[in-house]
């Protein structure tokens, strides 16, 4: 196995990445700087060292790596998190809205309802996810809140 000097091969000093680690507000982005920072520091001599201290698999810390070599440390910093698209249209939305507005007894009613109505299909998560989508899309001040079987209310 060949030994990598990340002291030489990481440019930022260790200022730079312990400031930027104590500033950063996304826990993602911050675990990508602490990894740097131990690799740099030589708290960490190899990619499985670093690894097991921030919690990451090998092959994460390898695609890490090879990513800062790449394109250095902004492009580090970048998520490609991209979100979804809504599997629901605009209409089908609104008459989900309305539906929930009379309440669901749970999440597997609308998530039946969704898969009946539309032909769509969700997740137990996902169900709850696409509600409050839908409701916090929705111009109106709609409550959201679907009846549960103990006759209180609860968000879906």
């Amino acid at each position: 196995m060949r030994k990598i000097d990340f002291l030489d091969l990481i440019q930022e000093t260790m200022v730079e990445l312990a400031t930027a680690e104590k500033i950063q507000s996304n826990a993602r982005i911050r675990l990508r700087v602490q990894f740097l920072r131990l690799l740099k520091s030589g708290q960490a001599t190899q990619l499985k060292q670093a690894a097991l201290i921030v919690g990451i698999s090998a092959k994460h810390a390898s695609s890490l790596w090879k990513k800062y070599r790449a394109g250095g440390f902004e492009q580090l910093l970048k998520l490609n998190y991209k979100a979804g698209v809504s599997r629901l249209s605009p209409a089908h939305q609104a008459k989900l809205l309305d539906k929930a507005k009379s309440g669901f007894r749970s999440q597997r009613e609308a998530r039946e309802y969704l898969r009946q109505a539309f032909g769509t299909a969700y997740t137990q998560q996902g169900i709850s996810v696409a509600v409050s989508a839908v409701e916090n899309q929705s111009e109106s001040s709609a409550s959201g809140k679907c009846q549960s079987r103990a006759g209180g209310t609860s968000r879906i």
